[in-house]
């Protein structure tokens, strides 16, 4: 007869060193909710992309929908935030569509560098030649991100043909240039998770030193079927990542692997198959601003959660007075989370899962027959 399997949700005295640690992680989060403290900005940079990827979140066509900011907009903005803010304990992510579509990204992180962010691009890897490679090492950036999402024939079939073997070329060409954190990122689906071991192997080989996996969100073309784990494949991935980053850590090798920021995950899970501070900080620590200049907590969560525009409102001022519903947690308790005994830990959830599947955004949930 095959072992019980334990429940997601459930605790024992054996696991209370890991309930100490996992309440003492979720201080953090709690504290920031009336301490607000920005660290982590979002530039969506562009809704336009070359691709047109089948679990695309945000939908993005070769052609912005909106009004996107030009150069000058985009500089004034940087420049408020480094007035108001340490700009030297900012870490900026440039996310799409496909940054490296816009002709002035080199010009705009060399701004960057200058008021003291640090910054990262997250690229489909299908322009990212050793000149952008260089030319973003100039500028002073330090860390490249490529989506890889799969083996070449899992990867083609949601990105298109032949891109594949451009983003694990991407993959060498930034180690090539010297960049301090060369990232490999995976969206996991049914269609790869079998894979997982593969593409691991595959990534470092062609030059990552971090390799994190996500899942699909239920929102753009991301809702598609097919691409939703089920619970034993959540179980299947959570428990790769858990015994990979007990592995390596034994080992003492420095590759990386990690699973995403998002809700709770279990005590099983929590605090073992990513580092610290993992779960959700939008709005707490992290915010966003649009490619049309509006502010948001994340760029993940659907646009009319967005607390004002940066073109009409300092965004110091939107930061510290619109952000409340995004702080005060006592929205997320009714319902899926009613009596919940780890709603101090989990305050809810990851705020663009909420959002973006309200029916399906418990992780202990997802991982329930």
């Amino acid at each position: 007869m095959p072992a019980r399997r334990r429940d997601p949700g459930s605790a024992g005295l054996l696991d209370l060193p890991r309930i100490v640690a996992i309440r003492r992680d979720a201080e953090r989060r709690r504290r920031l909710l009336s301490a607000p403290d920005l660290t982590y900005l979002f530039w969506e940079s562009t809704l336009r992309c070359n691709l047109r990827c089948t679990h695309c979140g945000s939908s993005c066509e070769a052609r912005s929908p909106v009004r996107e900011l030009e150069t000058a907009q985009v500089k004034a903005i940087l420049d408020t935030i480094a007035r108001d803010f340490d700009a030297r304990r900012i870490f900026v992510s440039i996310t799409g569509g496909e940054p490296l579509l816009r002709p002035d990204l080199f010009d705009v992180v060399a701004h960057m560098s200058r008021l003291g962010m640090r910054s990262c691009i997250v690229t489909n890897g299908t322009l990212l030649d050793a000149d952008a490679a260089r030319r973003l090492h100039d500028a002073g950036m330090r860390t490249v991100t490529v989506s890889v999402d799969g083996l070449e024939r899992e990867h083609d079939e949601v990105r298109g043909r032949g891109t594949w073997r451009k983003a694990i070329a991407a993959l060498g060409v930034a180690r090539r240039a010297a960049f301090r954190t060369v990232e490999a990122v995976t969206c996991v689906r049914p269609a790869n998770v079998g894979s997982l071991a593969e593409i691991e192997k595959t990534v470092r080989e062609a030059g990552a030193g971090r390799w994190r996996v996500i899942t699909v969100d239920r929102m753009g073309r991301g809702g598609s079927q097919g691409l939703w784990l089920g619970p034993a494949e959540v179980r299947q991935l959570l428990e790769f990542v858990r015994r990979r980053r007990d592995e390596l850590r034994r080992a003492g090798d420095r590759f990386d692997v990690r699973f995403s920021c998002g809700g709770f995950l279990g005590v099983d899970s929590e605090l073992r198959v990513r580092p610290r501070n993992g779960q959700c900080f939008a709005g707490l620590c992290v915010a966003s601003i649009l490619c049309d200049g509006a502010v948001g907590a994340c760029p993940s969560l659907p646009r009319d959660w967005a607390q004002g525009s940066a073109l009409e409102r300092r965004f110091s001022d939107i930061w510290r007075t619109e952000f409340r519903r995004h702080r005060d947690p006592s929205w997320r308790r009714p319902g899926p989370c009613e009596g919940c005994q780890w709603f101090a830990s989990c305050l809810g959830g990851g705020l663009h899962e909420r959002l973006a599947q309200p029916d399906e955004f418990c992780w202990l949930d997802r991982q329930r027959e």
